[in-house]
């Protein structure tokens, strides 16, 4: 590829103040050109990361931001580099890979699209040498480069970055890249601690920020930054079986805790026409529970049937559809049945359902990752025939419904069709099992989480977690609020726990 007019760079980070903690992270530092967790101390030898190239929303100005690891930069002015590019100007767009040792100019190594899978590293060959080597990898396409050579860096900060880089003119405008998460960290050869983390916010001149990281998820060793250009983060209160935000205001009902009969086992999310948002809550005995703008449209509490394992909200949000574990399916309200795996012999129970965005179809799979379409719902691919490590617990389509992803247990996730593989936590040791999966209405990735409560996020933003206070009961899955900006656990009590926007409604 060759580099665009005036290709922006990077450059040593400008600090600019400090501001408070804030729950969760241990932010006492602010930048008006890097967000992302720096670790200082050093001298470090080693670092390593992997992201999603984000895409950037295209502008008619000039705006430009890079995601990158990076050795330096923080106390000294010496900086050794390596990630992508996202630029955009006259509402077009441009993505690249580049490497950058200061003071010497970026230089671009090939063309990346968003979605792909990056990987990098940077090492010096041996501690005091001064010899170091840049590994970056597009695992997407394939394409990767490994340059050496000579240079001379204290190696006092371990670096990963989402930064406003800088062109001919100064600071450029960060563009917006949306959410990128960093996955694999490493620092000589190792996991960074927690405690060792810095997060820094990026402000504007207005000391507004534009940027900022959330929690680093010392299970994954992972985090996430999000674009955020002065938006006010949603602030969550967590009590014993529920997590608050301000209650929805004018006309909108209030919260209500509703008692059921049974074992709560799945949400589903809606909004109204008004924009009042609800949700349901149906028991493995089919009773059905209605909260917030939410209305009950019927249920299978006064009939014989299998254990129901799923409800899905109807596109429109006045119905929803039932799933059972012998592959039944019932439509309430304006969420019709287009058909069910009635009288057919299964080799597992169906453990999970997911709807397409017209309503007129929709997946069933079961615990073997077989996958049953009905309706306008697609046949992509399972893992019906594959020898498992755990068994499927959750499915989720993917954007534009030409695939959907499959997740076990153990966080494998298996990516058929349009789906792209963002990531797992296949091969990670997880506190407790995984339980659901969702993909983000707002089509940036997905979400699993664990019967702890632990989230892992893929592509998606992250807006908190129980992992550090599992619920008693244990969490049994999770839904999408219905711009994907938030999200809700349902406990095994009943309890629901909400994150982002979601709004609080009430617990079963």
């Amino acid at each position: 590829m060759t580099a665009p007019p005036g290709l922006p760079r990077s450059a040593p980070m400008i600090r600019a103040g400090a501001i408070a903690h804030a729950a969760g992270r241990s932010f006492d530092a602010t930048s008006s050109n890097w967000s992302g967790y720096i670790e200082q101390g050093g001298p470090f030898t080693s670092i390593s990361g992997d992201w999603i190239v984000p895409s950037v929303v295209p502008s008619a100005a000039t705006e430009s931001s890079g995601t990158w690891i990076g050795i330096d930069g923080v106390s000294a002015t010496s900086l050794i580099q390596t990630g992508t590019g996202q630029d955009t100007a006259n509402g077009q767009t441009s993505y690249y890979a580049w490497y950058e040792v200061l003071p010497a100019p970026a230089t671009v190594i090939g063309g990346v699209s968003p979605g792909d899978h990056m990987h990098a590293q940077i090492t010096e060959t041996a501690p005091g040498s001064n010899n170091w080597t840049i590994l970056i990898q597009d695992l997407t396409s394939g394409n990767s480069l490994n340059p050496s050579g000579t240079y001379f860096t204290p190696g006092q900060s371990a670096d990963w970055i989402e930064e406003a880089p800088t062109g001919s003119q100064g600071l450029l405008t960060l563009a917006d890249f949306g959410t990128v998460q960093f996955s694999n960290l490493t620092v000589d050869g190792v996991a960074p601690q927690a405690p060792n983390l810095q997060a820094v916010d990026m402000i504007n001149a207005s000391n507004v920020v534009i940027s900022q990281p959330g929690p680093y998820n010392a299970a994954t060793d992972s985090f996430t930054v999000s674009y955020v250009n002065g938006a006010s983060p949603t602030t969550t209160t967590t009590t014993p079986g529920s997590t608050t935000t301000t209650a929805p205001s004018g006309t909108c009902t209030p919260p209500t805790d509703h008692a059921v009969s049974g074992q709560p086992v799945a949400i589903a999310a809606m909004r109204s026409a008004n924009g009042c948002e609800g949700y349901w809550v149906v028991t493995a005995q089919g009773q059905v529970v209605a909260f917030g703008a939410a209305q009950a449209y019927g249920d299978l509490s006064a009939v014989g049937h299998a254990p129901v394992v799923a409800i899905i909200s109807s596109p429109t949000g006045l119905g929803y559809w039932l799933a059972t574990a012998d592959g039944r399916v019932y439509g309430y309200g304006d969420a019709t049945s287009v058909g069910d795996l009635a009288g057919h012999h299964l080799n597992g129970s169906i453990i999970a359902m997911a709807a397409t965005a017209d309503g007129k179809g929709y997946w069933l799979v079961g615990s073997d990752g077989g996958i049953f379409t009905f309706g306008d719902a697609r046949f992509f691919g399972s893992t019906g025939a594959m020898h498992l490590n755990r068994p499927v617990v959750g499915i989720a389509p993917a954007p534009g419904e030409a695939g959907y992803w499959l997740v076990a247990s153990d966080g494998g996730v298996f990516a058929f069709g349009s789906a792209g593989f963002l990531g797992s936590e296949g091969a990670t040791r997880l506190n407790r099992p995984v339980v659901g999966l969702t993909a983000d209405p707002a089509g940036r990735g997905y979400r699993m989480v664990g019967a702890d409560g632990g989230i892992f996020t893929f592509g998606a933003p992250f807006y908190g977690s129980l992992g550090a206070t599992p619920p008693a009961a244990g969490v049994r899955t999770m839904a999408p609020s219905t711009d994907g900006n938030g999200y809700y656990l349902l406990a095994g009590d009943g309890g629901v726990y909400a994150f982002g926007d979601a709004s609080y409604l009430g617990r079963a």
